[in-house]
């Protein structure tokens, strides 16, 4: 493909004014209720393929909530992307003192949170925020203990290299695996190899990648590009765009994730080590501004193709393999989130083939920001807005 330097220029910077300009379009609902518990049923009865349920709000007045998780003893703990950690307990929102120095603007902020599965012998949690230095940005994971409303022990594991001067596309989903380690989402901050000398097919940075730590933050031994001076010990996959949902199936241990494409081209991919899933040289997805020119192609040597890609965007976010026993029918089908198309994503896999789609409550709560499998069996929702909410579907008869 032939490209016009100054109209490739034009397009990577009409791009990320679009995105940024997307970003913010959220509702004028701004609120200056604080954050509390909420037992309200939103929709009394939704009949859908294979379950029946009713939509529950159980926290409400939540600013942009980004990620969700519980700890054992049944409190929930809720970031807000301006900066907030929250744990719920019972009928009280506490916010937690003793977070980092945490840069909030555009995409960023406060992000996941994650509580590993050895919790009751280790007593950490890992959260992921941005953090910035020297008029840059990146995407930064660390732990802390809790003790009574602040975090204590609170270290910084690990930052994302190189720092960039851009606002978007942050990735930083947490998962666990089963042996022992903690898989980080590292988005490619808006850069592009076609007008910046750095990007998701660079290698030697970890920009658009997949990175794999020990819990302490030290590097696997076992890491699939330890070693080698071309690529960075941490990272286990490069290539992505913006992958803001992963989970570990269950049944097979495999880390899955969706990552945006621009313009068209959200992925489902199932994360292999050492592959390379293509952006910006492979992608279903074009340019945001007219005449919507090809950003790559669909496919090349070397490069992963996705297990399923949509167009045009849902823009998803979060995403759980459900594994409650609320909704018997929909145990370990995969479900996402979606913020651009509003709504839930059930999905059903062979493999690593899709075999059925439906959605859910499309258009009904909002922007879905996180989704998860809670300790009570439920599927749970979070919703991106400035008076946001957790939900909870449960069965009705």
């Amino acid at each position: 493909m032939t490209f016009v330097p100054s109209m490739r220029t034009l397009i990577g910077v009409l791009s990320l004014v679009l995105c940024a300009c997307a970003f913010s379009e959220e509702p004028d609902d701004t609120t200056s209720d604080p954050p509390s518990v909420d037992d309200t049923v939103v929709l009394d009865r939704v009949e859908s393929e294979e379950a029946t349920f009713r939509v529950v709000r159980t926290v409400k007045n939540l600013e942009h909530p980004w990620g969700v998780d519980w700890l054992p003893d049944g409190r929930t703990l809720i970031t807000e992307r301006p900066g907030k950690l929250r744990v719920v307990d019972e009928g009280t929102v506490t916010t937690l003192s003793g977070l980092l120095d945490i840069w909030v603007g555009g995409q960023g902020g406060l992000l996941d949170v994650a509580v590993p599965p050895d919790y009751e012998e280790t007593g950490w949690i890992y959260f992921t925020y941005s953090t910035s230095g020297k008029g840059a940005k990146g995407t930064a994971l660390a732990r802390a203990k809790l003790n009574g409303a602040s975090l204590t022990s609170v270290e910084e594991l690990y930052r994302q290299f190189p720092f960039v001067d851009a606002s978007i596309h942050f990735g930083a989903r947490i998962s666990f695996s089963d042996d022992g380690t903690v898989i980080v989402t590292l988005g490619e901050r808006g850069q592009r190899q076609a007008d910046s000398d750095i990007g998701a097919q660079d290698s030697t940075n970890t920009i658009g990648t997949t990175i794999r730590l020990n819990r302490d933050g030290s590097v696997p031994t076992d890491n699939p590009f330890v070693g080698r001076d071309d690529v960075p010990d941490e990272v286990y996959s490069y290539g992505h765009r913006n992958q803001q949902g992963m989970d570990i199936r269950p049944e097979t241990g495999a880390i899955w994730q969706h990552e945006h494409g621009p313009h068209g081209g959200d992925e489902l991919n199932l994360v292999q080590p050492a592959e390379n899933y293509g952006w910006p040289a492979v992608t279903y997805g074009d340019e945001y501004t007219p005449p919507h020119l090809e950003i790559g192609g669909t496919e090349a040597p070397g490069m992963t193709q996705p297990v399923e890609y949509w167009d045009p965007s849902p823009a998803f976010s979060g995403m759980t393999f459900y594994t409650g026993n609320k909704l018997p029918n929909w145990k370990h089908h995969l479900f996402m989130g979606a913020l651009a198309h509003q709504k839930v994503l059930r999905v059903t896999l062979d493999g690593k083939t899709v075999t059925h789609q439906e959605e859910l409550l499309e258009g009904e709560l909002g922007r879905i920001r996180d989704v998860a499998t809670g300790p009570d069996g439920s599927l749970y929702l979070l919703t991106d807005a400035s008076n946001g909410g957790l939900y909870r579907l449960e069965p009705v008869e």
